[in-house]
């Protein structure tokens, strides 16, 4: 059964050359993450949209975005890692061009 949808999309641009703002809302296991990509910008969209949607499938506005981690598995699947919620969540992050987006669904 699903108890929730989330779904965010960011304007990569809005995230250029901010690092205090990333500081905000990456972990340190995303910014470890990072350091392989010349392009950081369009992967730090992704991962604040998959964290807004994340709250808006599960309506819990207290989470503190730098203690949960978008993390791949072997394949490159994204998951959540440091959020715990009853049920299964499912996410998918996209980017193209100018837009990153992400969906999140949590089943119960």
């Amino acid at each position: 059964m699903i108890a929730g949808i989330g779904i965010d999309i960011v304007e990569i641009g809005r995230l250029e050359g901010k690092p205090k703002l990333w500081e905000r809302f990456l972990s340190a296991k995303e910014i470890k993450y990072l350091e392989k990509f010349k392009f950081k910008e369009e992967h730090i969209a992704g991962i604040w949209a998959a964290k807004e949607a994340l709250v808006k499938a599960t309506g819990n506005r207290e989470i503190i975005f730098c203690d949960v981690s978008i993390v791949h598995d072997e394949s490159g699947k994204p998951y959540f890692e440091g959020f715990e919620t009853e049920g299964t969540l499912h996410l998918s992050i996209s980017h193209e061009r100018h837009y990153a987006t992400a969906v999140v669904v949590w089943e119960k």
